[in-house]
């Protein structure tokens, strides 16, 4: 047994160390690479080839090792079917089962994940330049803040770069000025509250008569805005039927004409202050949280006499949880480059019309907030098709913020409207929508096209690309799962998040257990179904495959034994290695395009069973590769 790992070991390192001359000397690098990645691309190229052909060399090493080790004591098997090969046949199935869990390893981890620093070296180029170019675009925006997340974003992709760095510089400035301007006169930048949540859920908790006393209660002390506010709750509560509707509104009318009766104030400054959160009230009532939010954040900020007063502190959180169901704040998504976990989603959604939304997600973070799951999504891409399947519109925007809905809000009319099933648990609701936390006006919102090139008619002509199908359409005329909006709900579930992810990097990278649950969605999602029925075929039945190669090499290390008990290994034989080891791969990759030819014809008849149907197959097959090994005689 230790000559036997002794030699595939030897054997294997000889092998690799083949593979990294051949990427060093023959295989040439994109002249596009960023600067410093040219010896990590030349070394997990090299790697990589290894890996693609680590099943042939570890089948001819076992052959070799075969060869070696039944050099001596083979008398005792001169009849076939002899108790000694039986012996021999458990150490074979015991090395082989070992090397088929290291191969295993290497087909759905190892290989995948070099195959993923590849390319991610290779797109780093464009990925850079896409970096710089958005960030410009902030800027010219007047984004800064945005504009600094693709700067940071280009300066990790090419640390050394100076038109990066020089950018993030640039960025950085206007950040800063920004902050500079905006909070003028302060010594400190204000680090934002967290809101805690849901407090609207909590004041619409209370009964109506309980609202009333509330309501009453703030009259007798004179705090109209707490009056007004608990009345309010108390008219909407009742929604125009019950008994104690007349006495909310008078409540609510009387606490509004108390609030709008001059008050007399001390000094300019008290009036002022007064005058500004009595806007930002309104605004609040009116359900103009984005305007609410900013100015009760003014007082905050700016006014010393706003960290007692208690109204700015409520309707300041208030307006906060209410933004937030309309908009996110910019540095939700500061973190998303480095805790981003899939990259290039893409995905089709089917709806009860017959139209299709094809999405694009060039990279996703998935956090836990307040026990609840939430995605955020950078580079959010949408396209729109009729019943018919001809382009309607598109649009894009650079970040976007995913929650769990719950189903059970829904009405009967807007499941079947949206087509969501009741079963479902949660389905993601996408605000599109994102502003700076501490500034107003800067606001993020979906960029729209009616190309279907995606591109101006201007950019259009000066590329040289047409648009056949250059149609515009009304308001009226798109539907309404796609009409400009700030949020949109996805008809899937929230949980599905994670096989689309999957999904996104190739049925071929995807770990097994997700394959086979995204198998029966999969059509939904606009995958095809056969393609991933064909990799889980291939994939779920490679150990048997694999047994049956190794058995068969044991065969072949049998039959052509070392048969001199007397003869020492021999130096010059090493130069053998390459030919053997290039010939046992162009054998084995023969040896699966069969099975995999097999896996197709099988699928095609049998569709998703088709796994169960070649794992009996295979069965039948190493049964047989047995009965051969077996039989085996000296």
């Amino acid at each position: 047994m230790k000559k036997v790992v002794f030699i595939t070991g030897i054997y294997t390192a000889i092998i690799f160390a083949f593979c990294l001359l051949i990427s060093v000397f023959f295989i040439p690098c994109p002249e596009s690479l960023i600067a410093g990645t040219e010896k990590p691309f030349v070394f997990y190229y090299g790697l990589y080839i290894f890996l693609v052909c680590l099943p042939g060399i570890l089948l001819s090493g076992f052959t070799v090792s075969c060869a070696v080790l039944w050099q001596k004591k083979t008398g005792n098997s001169r009849s076939r079917f002899s108790p000694a090969m039986f012996s021999r046949f458990k150490l074979v199935l015991f090395f082989s089962l070992a090397l088929i869990l290291f191969l295993s390893f290497n087909e759905e981890i190892f290989k995948p994940s070099v195959k993923r620093k590849i390319d991610f070296i290779k797109e780093a180029p464009s990925d850079f330049a896409d970096a710089i170019s958005i960030a410009g675009h902030f800027l010219e925006q007047n984004q800064p803040i945005l504009a600094l997340q693709y700067a940071k974003k280009a300066v990790e992709l090419s640390p050394e770069n100076s038109d990066a760095k020089r950018v993030l510089k640039l960025t950085e400035d206007s950040v800063a000025l920004l902050i500079d301007s905006e909070m003028h006169g302060k010594k400190n930048v204000p680090s934002a509250e967290k809101v805690q949540k849901p407090l609207h859920v909590k004041d619409k908790g209370h009964t109506i008569l309980e609202l009333l006393e509330k309501s009453d209660s703030a009259a007798q002390k004179k705090q109209w805005f707490d009056a007004h506010y608990w009345a309010s709750l108390a008219v909407e509560a009742c929604d125009g039927k019950n008994t104690n509707l007349d006495a909310a509104v008078e409540k609510s009318n009387y606490a509004w004409k108390m609030l709008s009766l001059p008050v007399e104030f001390d000094n300019s400054a008290e009036r002022n202050y007064y005058k500004i959160k009595k806007a930002g009230y309104v605004a609040f009532s009116r359900g103009d949280f984005l305007k609410a939010y900013y100015t009760f954040l003014g007082l905050k900020n700016n006014y010393a006499q706003a960290s007692d007063d208690p109204d700015v502190k409520k309707f300041l959180a208030l307006s906060e949880e209410d933004l937030e169901n309309q908009y996110f704040f910019f540095d939700e998504t500061k973190y998303i480059e480095e805790l981003s976990d899939s990259h290039k989603v893409y995905f089709s959604l089917d709806y009860p019309d017959g139209s299709k939304n094809v999405f694009y997600i060039s990279n996703a973070m998935d956090i836990k907030k307040e026990g609840s799951l939430i995605r955020y999504m950078e580079n959010f891409n949408v396209v729109h098709y009729d019943e018919n399947g001809k382009f309607v519109c598109s649009f894009f925007v650079p970040f976007a913020k995913a929650v769990a809905q719950p189903v059970s809000e829904f009405g009967e009319e807007n499941l079947a409207l949206l087509g969501i099933e009741k079963k479902w648990e949660y389905v993601p609701f996408v605000i599109l929508q994102s502003v700076d936390r501490n500034t107003e006006g800067l606001v993020s919102r979906p960029v729209y096209s009616y190309e279907p090139t995606g591109l101006s008619e201007l950019d259009a002509q000066n590329l040289g690309i047409e648009n056949p199908q250059k149609k515009e359409h009304s308001a009226k005329r798109i539907p309404l799962n796609i009409k400009k909006a700030s949020s949109m709900v996805l008809p899937m579930q929230f949980s599905d998040f994670n096989l689309i992810n999957a999904a996104a990097c190739g049925a071929k990278e995807m770990p097994l257990p997700v394959l086979f649950k995204l198998l029966p969605r999969a059509s939904g999602y606009g995958f095809s179904q056969e393609v991933f029925a064909q990799n889980l075929v291939q994939r779920g039945t490679f150990p048997f495959i694999m047994l049956i190669m190794f058995v068969f090499c044991a065969c072949i290390g049998w039959n052509y034994r070392i048969e001199n008990p007397d003869e020492i290994f021999k130096f010059k034989w090493t130069l053998l290695i390459p030919v053997l080891g290039f010939m046992m791969v162009v054998a084995f990759n023969i040896a699966l395009y069969f099975f995999n030819m097999l896996s197709y014809v099988l699928v095609g008849l049998l569709g998703t069973n088709a796994v169960f149907a070649a794992a009996a197959f295979y069965v039948l097959i190493f049964f047989a590769a047995s009965v051969l090994f077996l039989s085996r005689k000296a």
